[in-house]
Formats: structure tokens, sequence, C-alpha cells
């Protein structure tokens, strides 16, 4: 059982294995980059979709070819950046809605989720590298149903900034509220870089060791509390 009464969890790695991530949504997103470009340079484009485009940078958007490399090397890089995340999230959407796309979150988050916002005992509030839209997408269409009405907020590296940043972890604290001790948040993650940084800011921070997340080292458990799974925590 914890004390702290809201609760901000990250999503690679801490409720859902990384091979969600990189094994399932990259690939999608990359066999459907082809026809979502197509269209865009087609005579008729989806206004819909023009927003997303419009945010890269007008030196790739000058042809076919130039857009769709660009954006293939920085999803194939993992690059955190924001119009990437934007556009992933949007035809990440069209594969959840036909059912394509399922999130399969850890069977320990399901019964945390329950336990949290039954009676509202806890408030959870979600930070991660991926837009906000993806990150409704996925709590709204997981294995087990729609999560969403129990999460209060959902944080990115655009309206929070970067998750290696102490400064981040203030800025969501006030969002919160203004009169929030920081000790009373408590961050999961399984990024030491991120966990080290959500302490500077004076929040609670546990590493989640999932199957499938880099290793941690002997100083990074003897540094930080790190747990397996969230039924400790309810």
């Amino acid at each position: 059982m914890i004390s702290q009464k809201y609760l901000v969890l990250d999503i690679e790695g801490t409720v859902c294995a990384i091979s969600f991530v990189k094994d399932v949504l990259f690939p999608y997103f990359l066999e459907a980059l082809p026809d979502t470009l197509s269209r865009h340079f087609s005579s008729r484009p989806p206004p819909d979709l023009q927003p997303y485009i419009d945010a890269f940078p007008p030196t790739v958007r000058t042809s076919y070819d130039s857009l769709y490399t660009y954006i293939r090397d920085l999803t194939i890089a993992d690059q955190k950046v924001s119009e990437l995340k934007a556009l992933q999230g949007y035809v990440w959407r069209k594969g959840y809605e036909t059912g394509e796309l399922k999130s399969p979150l850890f069977p320990d988050v399901y019964k945390a989720f329950d336990k949290w916002t039954s009676h509202h005992k806890r408030s959870v509030f979600i930070y991660s590298s991926g837009s906000v839209d993806a990150q409704i997408l996925l709590f709204a269409h997981t294995e087990h149903g729609d999560l969403t009405k129990g999460i209060m907020g959902y944080f990115d590296t655009v309206n929070a900034g970067i998750k290696t940043d102490p400064a981040s972890y203030i800025t969501i604290a006030n969002e919160i509220s203004l009169k929030v001790d920081p000790k009373d948040i408590l961050f999961l993650s399984d990024n030491v870089k991120e966990i080290v940084a959500a302490k500077e800011a004076g929040w609670e921070a546990y590493i989640v060791e999932r199957p499938g997340n880099a290793p941690l080292s002997e100083e990074d458990r003897i540094a930080h509390k790190v747990i397996q799974n969230f039924d400790s925590l309810i």
C-alpha cells in the first residue's frame, strides 16, 4: 500500500511491454505510412491529415519520397519528435477504431487501476513521450476495455517537457494542483534517468522492472526502489 494520493505512470515498459510499441505499433505505422502520405500528395488530400503533415519541416515536405524517408528514419531511430508522435497517433487511431490494434497491458495494471480509481482513492495521470492522443487511444482500447474514465490527465513532451528534465515534473505538479506537496506524487517508470529527474523535482519515484526492459545496474537497485509489478501499490 502506498500513501501518495497522486500517481503518474509511464507507459512503455511500465504498464505495457516495450515489445508492443516496438513490435506492433511501430511496424503498423510504417506499413500504413506510404498510403497515408499518398493520400496527402493526392489531388484531394484529407483535410484532417493536413495539420499533421504541416508540422514537419518545410524542407522535407517538398515531395513524397523526401517526407517518407524523413519520417521512416525518425521512426526507426525512435526519435522523440513531437510532430512524429502526433502523426503516429493519427495513424494508430485508424487501427484502434477498426479493431486491428488492442493494447495488451500487464495483468496487474487492470487490478491496480480498479483499486486506485474506485471511490476516488487515488488520482491517476499518464506521462509518456508518446502524444496525448496516442496515450488516450492506448488506454481506450485495452484488451479489457476502456480505462480512460479512471485517468485524470495526460502529459507528453509538448505540454509538460522532456522526461529527463526535472522542470517537466514541476510543470506536471503545478497542473495537478498548485497546492500539491511533491512528495504526495508517485512516479512509476522503467527509465532510470526519468526516475532521477522526478526525484530531483521532489517526487517519490520507483523503477518498474518488467520482462524485456533494459537491465538495471547494482547502483540503480541501491539508489532507487525497484518493483516488478503494481501488486504492492494497492
